[in-house]
């Protein structure tokens, strides 16, 4: 009895680590130092804070942003850490410290009395946040300069920001941290945030008009898909998004087979998987798709050049052979574009399939 138990646990073991290994066969495959990644991965392991739940907080897969049933105020929200906070009038100093969720506020009719640094590519109008007081690198804010401009709800990037939480608990400001990432996050979140500025009204109408567009877009989509790679390229490497990744997530819509499917993650709540041209070689996507952490789409092309551009195996890839590499923007691809998501479904398809969407330039 002894050693079957032994050999079933021996088993077990093997399995486990198997379940935390990418698909990369690769062992000099090294994994990238994203300073942001980094940022969420750190942000998940965290414990939550006393009086937000007991240990670690839910996976990103798992916990969904809610809103209280009927009309007006008080409104009732659940973040994604579980933590309910109760608005009991419409807030009139509100901090929303990141760009995806600052252009969110802004396109449903509310305002922020900050923002964080933001790129070019953050899907807000410079104009609209033009002279607000600047609290600091998106992950890495100035929790005294939040503090000090008394804000009655701070809005925060759940996994990104999510150490500053605590502290703005304990200085008693009513703090969300809320997600997202794919299309349902968006229409989550527009919800909610249109429940906590008290444009209810709008909300529904974005949505519906969100729901029109894309379903016109993928009733297009032909029958027969086409498979994709989604590479993410930044200053130091390159790896690849897994389907719970915006461009992943859009993949998804479009019903193209994303190769990474079931690859495991970096990192805890990581969207990417190592980079491996053994596995690429392998699965012959018929496109391949490049998203950045970069000033430009040029730049994100040189690192390609770089990286990959000088590997024979690399310029014998059907999709490199026929020119099918599509450079996804980060207005879409690597910032939410909340309220003009379907632009990014739009933008995909295109890329993917020109012959029934038209090309990108036209």
């Amino acid at each position: 009895m002894n050693k079957k138990l032994a050999v079933i646990f021996t088993l077990i073991g093997c399995m486990i680590i198997l379940s935390f290994t990418g698909c990369s066969n690769d062992k000099k495959t090294e994994k990238m130092p994203k300073e942001m990644d980094k940022k969420m991965s750190e942000g998940m392991d965290k414990k939550m804070p006393k009086g937000m739940g007991e240990g670690k907080m839910p996976s990103m897969g798992g916990a969904v942003v809610t809103v209280s049933e009927g009309e007006g105020y008080p409104v009732t929200i659940t973040d994604m850490y579980g933590n309910e906070v109760t608005l009991e009038k419409k807030p009139e100093k509100i901090a929303a410290i990141s760009g995806t969720f600052l252009g969110l506020l802004y396109d449903l009719g509310g305002k922020s009395i900050c923002t964080s640094e933001t790129g070019g590519g953050a899907p807000v109008d410079p104009k609209d946040i033009e002279g607000l007081p600047v609290i600091g690198k998106v992950y890495k804010p100035d929790i005294e300069k939040i503090v000090a401009l008394q804000p009655e709800l701070v809005i925060a990037q759940f996994g990104l920001q999510n150490g500053v939480i605590p502290v703005l608990e304990q200085s008693k400001i009513k703090t969300l941290a809320l997600h997202m990432r794919t299309y349902e996050d968006v229409i989550d979140n527009i919800r909610a945030m249109g429940r906590i500025i008290d444009e209810p009204n709008k909300a529904e109408e974005v949505i519906a008009d969100m729901e029109k567009e894309k379903k016109a877009l993928v009733d297009k989509v032909p029958e027969e898909s086409k498979k994709v790679v989604i590479l993410y390229a930044t200053s130091k490497d390159v790896s690849v998004k897994l389907p719970k990744s915006i461009a992943g997530n859009v993949a998804d819509i479009l019903k193209l087979e994303n190769i990474a499917a079931g690859c495991a993650p970096e990192g805890m709540g990581g969207e990417t998987t190592p980079f491996s041209m053994e596995y690429i070689i392998e699965k012959d996507p018929d496109v391949i798709l490049v998203t950045s952490m970069l000033s430009s789409d040029e730049d994100a092309k040189k690192v390609i050049s770089e990286k990959l551009g000088k590997d024979q195996v690399w310029k014998e890839l059907r999709a490199v052979k026929e020119g099918n590499i599509v450079y996804l923007p980060q207005k879409y691809f690597l910032y939410n574009a909340g309220c003009d998501f379907v632009d990014a479904i739009e933008y995909m398809a295109k890329g993917v399939y020109p012959e029934v969407f038209g090309g990108l330039d036209e």
